[in-house]
């Protein structure tokens, strides 16, 4: 996974919990269907199709995605992959015969939850309502539950910088997103869901392609979970922690690649004020 997919995901990971914290681990929910095939429609600079097969109520997913993207008049083809297990996240690109594996964020968010005592979960429960209010106000944006019914679901929406997201409720299953950013447009919306024919092959890795073990991903991941518990725990005191990258001392930062030194640091920026500052 990209570095940018990294911090992507962990924000996505994050706002479900802020949401509707409860006794229970936030990262742990289970899905309202034990398997479903959800089909969407891709309309805007990338077109195609998608298909997101989903077993194990959700813990187990396999995303296939048929696009093209047309710019200048050169269109380019895209052919992937994406499948995610209870501990990891691969991603194969077809069209280039790559693949590439990290951990899964939400195993560590899992983890780290857990190793909470009561009084701290309790404390995350009480700071989650603030704190999702304070993340979406950074980001211009709002959370609303159950607004919309979609393909039979009740869904919440979440709208935040240009894009505006409906989610099967309580989960982060998007069933519409639509995005227009500095006039670039995108509509991903689902045209049918069946829960059944979630079927093994699916989920089976494409033949003939290596697939590689993205380490720095990993610690990225690790990094994120701890900031953002320890953000949840104590709003106010993470804030006035040291001045290295996310709170960390600098000789505790792990190795990340220099072309993406500046992307990461930018937007980790953004997401620590969002939840600390």
């Amino acid at each position: 996974m990209k570095l940018k997919g990294l911090i992507v995901a962990a924000v996505i990971l994050l706002t479900p919990s802020l949401m509707s914290a409860e006794p229970d681990n936030p990262w742990n929910r289970k899905l309202p269907f034990e398997q479903a095939v959800i089909t969407y429609e891709i309309i805007g600079l990338e077109s195609g199709r998608e298909v997101l097969y989903l077993r194990d109520f959700g813990t187990t997913t396999a995303r296939h995605r048929q696009t093209s993207t047309t710019v200048l008049g050169i269109t380019q083809k895209n052919s992937s992959v994406e499948i995610t297990t209870p501990d990891w996240i691969y991603f194969f690109d077809l069209q280039e015969k790559t693949g590439s594996k990290s951990v899964n964020p939400q195993k560590l968010m899992i983890e780290e939850y857990d190793k909470l005592s009561t009084d701290e979960k309790k404390k995350i429960s009480d700071n989650a309502r603030g704190m999702a209010n304070m993340f979406m106000g950074g980001l211009q944006g709002s959370l609303e539950p159950n607004v919309k019914q979609l393909l039979g679901y009740s869904c919440d929406r979440t709208t935040a910088l240009g894009s505006t997201v409906y989610f099967i409720h309580d989960t982060g299953i998007s069933l519409l997103s639509e995005t227009d950013l500095l006039g670039i447009k995108m509509k991903i919306v689902a045209t049918s869901i069946q829960e059944t024919g979630a079927e093994k092959r699916y989920f089976e890795f494409p033949e003939g392609i290596v697939v590689q073990h993205n380490k720095e991903a990993d610690q990225m991941a690790q990094m994120i979970a701890q900031q953002s518990m320890s953000a949840l725990k104590d709003p106010e005191g993470h804030s006035n922690k040291g001045q290295g990258f996310m709170g960390m001392p600098s000789g505790e930062q792990p190795a990340i690649p220099q072309e993406d030194q500046m992307e990461m640091e930018e937007a980790m920026k953004t997401i620590k004020g969002l939840l600390g500052n």
